[in-house]
């Protein structure tokens, strides 16, 4: 049976494949500068290849070692994968869920809906965490988030849907306005108007 990298080593190695410095990815992994690197030299051994280029002052993946590093990331996350899967089986709805929301929903939506998960469900641990659409669908594909709250305007991917509820836009306008007194107001109807919007990314 050939020998297999250790789930430390895999773990170590995409610390510093994210970090691309000793110092900081030890700290991120909670070990010391020399535990690390030993790791990292011993998962060199073990795939027989090497994964960095080092010098004095930088620290740049190889071309192997940024592929392996998509691979490493995938088997980290099919670990976790596994891990849920047990623990959803046992009890539903219990241990961590990681989820995302954008800033435009999360400040009106969650103070009810989190009150209301704690009392119905008091062995999840949820961990909730506001960026815009394009950081979270990004930490959804690194496997960091779980379940994402935003708008379905966005391209998504290849991921499950679910349509929650719908929001309508609504239009403020000083009361002497010709738009104030119509009922329902077209996007072309604004078109030749100044509008107040927030900044891009919202």
């Amino acid at each position: 049976m050939r020998e297999r990298p250790t789930v430390r080593q895999l773990e170590y190695f995409v610390a510093l494949a994210e970090h691309l410095n000793f110092r900081r990815a030890a700290a991120a992994c909670y070990v010391t500068q020399p535990t690390l690197s030993a790791q990292l030299q011993a998962l060199e051994a073990t795939l027989g290849v090497q994964l960095f280029e080092r010098d004095r002052r930088h620290v740049l993946p190889t071309p192997a070692g940024r592929e392996l590093a998509v691979q490493a990331r995938g088997a980290l996350r099919a670990l976790d994968d596994l891990l849920d899967a047990a623990r959803v089986s046992g009890a539903p709805l219990t241990g961590p869920l990681r989820l995302g929301v954008i800033p435009t929903i999360g400040p009106y939506l969650l103070p009810g809906v989190l009150s209301r998960l704690r009392a119905r469900f008091p062995e999840l641990q949820l961990f909730v965490r506001e960026d815009p659409t394009e950081r979270l669908l990004e930490l959804l594909a690194r496997g960091e988030l779980d379940v994402l709250l935003l708008a379905r305007e966005a391209k998504l991917g290849d991921v499950a849907v679910l349509d929650l509820f719908r929001d309508p836009f609504l239009l403020a306008a000083p009361a002497d306005h010709p738009l104030a007194r119509r009922s329902r107001v077209q996007e072309r109807d604004l078109m030749a108007e100044r509008l107040i919007l927030l900044e891009d990314g919202h």
